[in-house]
């Protein structure tokens, strides 16, 4: 395989995952102002508060993270460039 291919390949993913890290670490900060608990999420996204705690501590779930936002009303973009 291409070395070129290869560290583009590693540099977009790098990138895609700073994205949801920063989606994820704002979704966070919405929920704390909101002064909701990890267990009132777990409640209204329908998941164990577990859940909720492994995906704020960095177990990803893209569809936890589209319910989440969408919970919050929050809107999520992820940009990513397919060469």
């Amino acid at each position: 395989m291409n070395q070129s291919f290869e560290n583009n390949n590693i540099t977009e993913k790098l990138h895609i995952y700073k994205q949801v890290n920063e989606i994820v670490t704002k979704l966070i900060h919405i929920r704390k102002d909101a002064k909701f608990s990890q267990k009132f999420m777990a409640d209204w996204l329908n998941v164990s508060r577990k859940k909720i705690n492994e995906f704020e501590n960095g177990k990803f779930d893209f569809d936890l993270m589209i319910n989440y936002a969408e919970k919050l009303s929050v809107d999520i973009e992820i940009i990513h460039k397919i060469n």
